[in-house]
Protein backbone atom coordinates (compact mmCIF):
# COMPACT_ATOMS: atom_id res chain seq x y z
CA UNK A 1 0.00 0.00 0.00
CA UNK A 2 1.77 3.66 -0.99
CA UNK A 3 2.38 6.07 2.13
CA UNK A 4 -0.57 7.60 2.70
CA UNK A 5 -0.24 11.80 2.27
CA UNK A 6 0.05 13.47 5.99
CA UNK A 7 -2.03 16.23 4.85
CA UNK A 8 -4.66 14.06 3.35
CA UNK A 9 -4.62 12.37 6.59
CA UNK A 10 -4.97 15.74 8.72
CA UNK A 11 -7.57 16.94 6.38
CA UNK A 12 -9.84 13.48 7.00
CA UNK A 13 -9.19 13.41 11.26
CA UNK A 14 -10.15 17.10 10.82
CA UNK A 15 -13.47 16.00 8.92
CA UNK A 16 -16.44 15.82 11.64
CA UNK A 17 -18.08 12.72 9.81
CA UNK A 18 -14.56 10.88 11.38
CA UNK A 19 -15.48 11.52 15.02
CA UNK A 20 -19.28 9.68 14.54
CA UNK A 21 -21.43 9.98 16.99
CA UNK A 22 -23.05 6.43 17.17
CA UNK A 23 -22.12 3.22 16.17
CA UNK A 24 -23.70 -0.25 16.42
CA UNK A 25 -21.95 -0.93 19.36
CA UNK A 26 -23.25 2.24 20.89
CA UNK A 27 -26.42 1.20 19.99
CA UNK A 28 -26.48 -2.25 21.56
CA UNK A 29 -24.90 -0.74 24.35
CA UNK A 30 -27.85 1.85 24.63
CA UNK A 31 -30.77 -0.31 24.21
CA UNK A 32 -29.68 -2.85 26.66
CA UNK A 33 -29.33 -0.03 29.63
CA UNK A 34 -32.57 1.34 28.32
CA UNK A 35 -34.13 -2.12 28.76
CA UNK A 36 -32.44 -1.99 32.20
CA UNK A 37 -34.87 1.43 33.10
CA UNK A 38 -36.08 0.12 36.75
CA UNK A 39 -40.09 0.99 35.38
CA UNK A 40 -42.32 0.41 39.13
CA UNK A 41 -46.45 1.32 39.72
CA UNK A 42 -44.80 4.32 41.69
CA UNK A 43 -42.48 5.87 39.11
CA UNK A 44 -43.28 8.16 36.36
CA UNK A 45 -42.28 7.01 32.89
CA UNK A 46 -38.96 8.65 31.54
CA UNK A 47 -38.82 10.72 28.40
CA UNK A 48 -37.36 7.77 26.21
CA UNK A 49 -39.57 5.16 27.58
CA UNK A 50 -42.93 7.46 27.36
CA UNK A 51 -41.19 8.13 23.51
CA UNK A 52 -40.97 4.62 23.06
CA UNK A 53 -44.66 4.13 24.12
CA UNK A 54 -46.31 6.90 21.51
CA UNK A 55 -44.26 5.00 18.68
CA UNK A 56 -44.87 1.51 19.88
CA UNK A 57 -47.98 1.19 21.00
CA UNK A 58 -51.51 2.12 19.71
CA UNK A 59 -52.93 2.97 23.35
CA UNK A 60 -50.19 5.51 23.97
CA UNK A 61 -50.87 7.21 20.74
CA UNK A 62 -53.70 9.29 21.59
CA UNK A 63 -52.13 11.37 24.07
CA UNK A 64 -50.52 13.14 21.21
CA UNK A 65 -52.78 14.71 18.38
CA UNK A 66 -51.96 13.83 14.64
CA UNK A 67 -50.08 16.80 13.61
CA UNK A 68 -47.59 16.19 16.98
CA UNK A 69 -47.58 12.44 16.11
CA UNK A 70 -46.17 12.88 12.45
CA UNK A 71 -44.03 15.40 13.68
CA UNK A 72 -42.86 12.84 15.91
CA UNK A 73 -42.50 10.02 13.73
CA UNK A 74 -40.98 12.26 11.06
CA UNK A 75 -37.79 13.23 14.01
CA UNK A 76 -37.72 9.76 14.54
CA UNK A 77 -37.20 8.76 10.62
CA UNK A 78 -34.68 11.47 10.37
CA UNK A 79 -32.90 9.77 13.61
CA UNK A 80 -32.93 6.35 11.87
CA UNK A 81 -32.02 8.07 8.32
CA UNK A 82 -28.70 9.70 9.63
CA UNK A 83 -27.87 6.75 11.56
CA UNK A 84 -27.95 4.19 8.45
CA UNK A 85 -25.33 6.99 7.37
CA UNK A 86 -23.28 6.64 9.62
CA UNK A 87 -22.88 3.22 10.14
CA UNK A 88 -23.04 2.36 6.53
CA UNK A 89 -21.34 5.39 4.32
CA UNK A 90 -22.95 5.75 1.27
CA UNK A 91 -20.48 4.72 -0.68
CA UNK A 92 -17.65 1.94 -0.95
CA UNK A 93 -15.07 5.01 -0.95
CA UNK A 94 -16.08 6.24 2.53
CA UNK A 95 -16.60 2.90 4.01
CA UNK A 96 -12.90 2.63 3.34
CA UNK A 97 -11.74 5.64 4.28
CA UNK A 98 -14.21 5.51 7.61
CA UNK A 99 -12.06 2.05 8.12
CA UNK A 100 -8.86 3.17 7.76
CA UNK A 101 -9.58 6.24 9.81
CA UNK A 102 -10.58 3.98 12.58
CA UNK A 103 -7.71 1.56 12.63
CA UNK A 104 -4.94 4.34 13.26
Amino acid sequence: MKAKSPALMATLRNCPTHYASVSREMYLESWAELQREEVTPFSKPTIPVMAALLLYDDRFTGLLNAAEQAKLRSLVQFALDRYEQQINPPNQLGRRLAGLINKE
